[in-house]
């Protein structure tokens, strides 16, 4: 058994007497290719709201496991095309997260602020990654805006945003379709025995911005 699958504990100092205790602060949830996925990172990346996860103060559920794990597919795959993120616009991304203000509430949970900022560019390389591979490629043309609204005349703001949305279902049937493909190729295991909902190890006292 890898030395990993044991969740973390942390020797805490329990009441006056000066005894102590061991408390979970952290735990394996899962591998993608051999690299483990624990709890505290899935936290992290749904308190910054990155790799289509929602924001919330809950749990950490099965379903956000899951999406987690499907958005390591894509980072892994964009690291090995040496996919860059200029550092303008993770400086931008960062921001927007909250910038300063984000710093200061990862440090009061105990949060180093550069592993948040780690993810924040792991969720950018992912975005070019479609980008790059799937909305480059995705060609919507005038007949396909013709068919999708019927007959009639239609004013040029309706045809852009029935452009956009072709494209974004265009887009989203590629990526999925990569993912399913990419599941055949990526190991991906959850820990046998492992199940959510997971109280969160930590949070952050308030929302850490729009993204």
């Amino acid at each position: 058994m890898r030395p990993w699958l044991v969740a973390l504990l942390l020797l805490a100092t329990a009441g006056t007497a000066g005894a102590a205790d061991l408390r979970v602060i952290d735990e394996v949830l899962a591998e993608v290719a051999s690299r483990p996925v624990t709890l505290s990172e899935v936290t992290l990346a749904r308190a910054l709201g990155v790799f289509g996860l929602e924001r919330s103060a809950g749990p950490i559920t099965d379903a956000d496991l899951a999406k987690y794990l499907d958005a390591q597919l894509a980072v892994r795959e964009s690291v090995q095309l040496d996919v860059d993120v200029p550092a303008a616009d993770l400086d931008a991304a960062w921001d927007r997260a909250g910038g300063a203000a984000l710093a200061a509430r990862l440090t009061a949970a105990g949060v180093d602020p550069a592993w948040a900022r780690r993810l924040i560019e792991a969720d950018r390389r992912v975005q070019r990654f479609v980008d790059l591979r799937f909305r480059a490629f995705a060609f919507v043309t005038d007949f396909d805006i013709d068919e999708a609204l019927g007959p009639g005349a239609h004013d040029e703001a309706t045809r852009a945003r029935t452009r956009e949305k072709l494209r974004a279902d265009m887009v989203t049937r590629a990526f999925t379709a990569w993912q399913e493909e990419a599941r055949q190729r990526v190991p991906i295991g959850r820990i046998p025995g492992v199940a959510g909902p997971w109280p969160t190890p930590f949070s952050l006292d308030a929302g850490a911005g729009a993204r």
